[in-house]
């Protein structure tokens, strides 16, 4: 009993003191609630007296100011080219390829700080060349090596980050890519675990006016396009002002870059260009955007395996019989199977490749079409 009467002065002891420290409040019939603070601020804003800003932009219509733009691409398509033309423009003021040749040469603006943290490339052996074979002032482009020891200390919600956004206040920052920089105990897919991260990048935005630029890989899978083909989260698309989708065209040559989301304006044209020595050089706009490329891609894919079973017929075919008749190779095809659609698609491949001849004979009833192989 005198045990338990201890415990019990104890207990008194301990509400008394939170009590006194005001984080409990004892109700009139014996009750503990937890305290109000009362240096709490309550005060809200009106709408009425906000101040109304139009946005504003570092290529117009693509990256807004002081928010966060997504890069999004799968590899080898070219994204750290793409962002090695950007930080060119921006270190000398000189408009992006994105806006093709609307504006004049002459027309640039005022050159922008640039703070790159990568670790994809060597900057000693990759990213300093395509920096100057892009263009960009040098001056103006600062980083920390991956190799150095500060640079594990680098992620979204780190105080080190802050401190080198406030120490150094860099117009844009280039992240590459987004997972180099998630805290080592947040996991990408973990519901709202990216918004946390681009909190930090937002409120950059707000304190500084800093730009942020994430560069992140697509989702492979054949048949996805828009919000799915953000890799590993979806909460980068929700958090984002602006997404680039960077991918090839079906010719395999040409490159597009697709805005596929817009907070602050319409949707931009899709840009085309191709890379030259790691320079993206401007081709022109397209209306089609990254889906239609995607199942472009997909649909090529499908036809394929039956495509090549078509080329490999036809060749075989007129390697033996030097030349037919179109009707007649198109019935053979049907015999052993070839569909119209795997024959059509594999005569046009193989007109492209030059290696088809084509002709007609005769004239009204009497006319047939011909074909053969090129000699080589």
């Amino acid at each position: 009993m005198e045990h338990q009467g201890h415990e019990q002065q104890q207990a008194v002891d301990v509400c008394k003191e939170f009590v006194r420290r005001g984080l409990i409040t004892i109700t009139k019939d014996g009750g503990i609630i937890p305290a109000v603070p009362n240096d709490i601020d309550y005060t809200l804003q009106s709408a009425a007296t906000t101040e109304e800003k139009e946005a504003e932009w570092v290529v117009p219509g693509y990256i807004p100011r002081g928010c966060i733009t997504v890069i999004a691409g799968e590899g080898g398509v070219g994204k750290t080219s793409l962002w090695c033309s950007l930080v060119s423009s921006i270190t000398t003021g000189k408009h992006s390829f994105l806006l093709g040749n609307a504006v004049p040469k002459e027309f640039t603006g005022q050159p922008e700080s640039v703070l790159a943290l990568t670790s994809e490339d060597s900057w000693s052996h990759t990213l300093v060349r395509r920096l100057r074979n892009n263009g960009a002032d040098l001056t103006k482009v600062n980083y920390i090596d991956p190799g150095n020891p500060r640079f594990v200390e680098i992620d979204f919600t780190s105080a080190y980050l802050k401190g080198l956004v406030d120490a150094n206040r860099p117009n844009v920052i280039i992240f590459d890519p987004v997972q180099a920089f998630v805290p080592l105990n947040m996991k990408m897919s973990d519901r709202n675990a990216m918004r946390k991260c681009f909190s930090a990048l937002m409120a950059f935005g707000e304190e500084y006016g800093t730009t942020c630029i994430v560069i992140v890989h697509a989702n492979k899978q054949s048949g996805v396009w828009g919000r799915k083909r953000i890799a590993d989260s979806a909460d980068i698309w929700d958090a984002s002002r602006s997404i680039l989708m960077t991918g090839i065209t079906p010719d395999g040559h040409t490159r597009y870059v697709s805005q596929e989301k817009s907070n602050y304006g319409p949707l931009q044209e899709t840009v085309l260009f191709d890379l030259k020595n790691t320079v993206p050089v401007f081709k022109g706009f397209t209306e089609k955007k990254d889906r239609d490329f995607v199942l472009a891609e997909s649909k090529e894919r499908a036809i394929r395996p039956a495509m090549e079973t078509a080329k490999e017929f036809i060749i075989e075919t007129l390697e033996e019989h030097k030349q037919m008749e179109v009707k007649e190779l198109e019935e053979l095809a049907q015999t052993v199977g070839i569909s119209k659609n795997a024959l059509k698609n594999a005569k046009t491949e193989l007109n492209k490749e030059g290696r088809l001849h084509s002709w007609s004979s005769g004239f009204g009833q009497n006319k047939i079409f011909l074909i053969s192989l090129v000699s080589e």
